[in-house]
């Protein structure tokens, strides 16, 4: 992905955080299958899975909104939102304060590829429709090795993103820059990846690591992994 693309996607998510969490809620925004109910169901999957896995010290990387807050932070003992976006960090400072638990909450913005996230400091890492954005080659592994880092030699990570599925591929390239726009209309182009399950097992062969796959339906996947063990329930 060149700098040009990556600067048009900041400034995609920077101008689409006030609207952002209408794709779970109203099953809008950047759909790409006709009927909302399919994102506003499998939305509410993933959040009862995430309350399932995170726990302690989470990292909610690419955190956007922190849409997932709601549902991991009665889990979590220190929790660090990271984004690129700084009205996404708006966003989440806001739902935080909101919730009650911005005592607990570091808010961090910065570039995931610059950014030297501390060793071995997390118990959880979730990682929020971002995978779909990085190039298999190299910012792929980039990914793999920073959650490998961070995390502690027993924790977990998550990985909620885009499913590559029969319904997806009726308006979608497997690969693609996809256009987008705003409820305003204002238009901007993104890289987007979905991934199927092939690729999912591809991960564990490269990667070494231990992954299963919790949901996978016609919109989102989430898929929890651990580095040198099996992922506890």
């Amino acid at each position: 992905m060149n700098s040009d693309l990556r600067r048009q996607m900041l400034d995609y998510y920077d101008e689409r955080a006030p609207e952002y969490e209408e794709a779970y809620t109203l099953g809008t925004g950047t759909a790409s299958i006709t009927d909302p109910e399919v994102f506003k169901t499998e939305a509410r999957v993933l959040a009862g899975i995430v309350a399932r896995i995170a726990r302690g010290r989470i990292l909610d990387l690419a955190c956007g909104t922190a849409y997932w807050l709601t549902d991991y932070a009665p889990h979590c003992s220190r929790i660090t939102l990271f984004d690129q976006s700084d009205r996404m960090l708006t966003e989440a400072r806001t739902k935080a304060r909101r919730l009650g638990v911005d005592g607990r909450c570091s808010f961090v913005r910065g570039d995931f590829f610059e950014h030297q996230f501390e060793q071995n400091s997390y118990d959880t890492a979730l990682v929020g429709f971002f995978l779909s954005h990085l190039t298999e080659i190299p910012q792929e592994r980039l990914l793999f090795d920073a959650l490998r880092t961070l995390l502690e030699s027993s924790g977990r990570f998550l990985i909620l993103d885009s499913a590559w599925s029969p319904e997806r591929s009726k308006s979608n390239a497997k690969v693609e820059r996809q256009p987008r726009r705003l409820n305003d209309g204002t238009a901007f182009e993104i890289y987007k990846r979905y991934c199927d399950q092939d690729d999912i097992a591809r991960w564990a062969r490269e990667y070494d690591v231990t992954l299963r796959i919790e949901h996978f339906g016609p919109a989102f996947y989430a898929v929890s992994g651990a580095f040198g063990g099996t992922p506890g329930r």
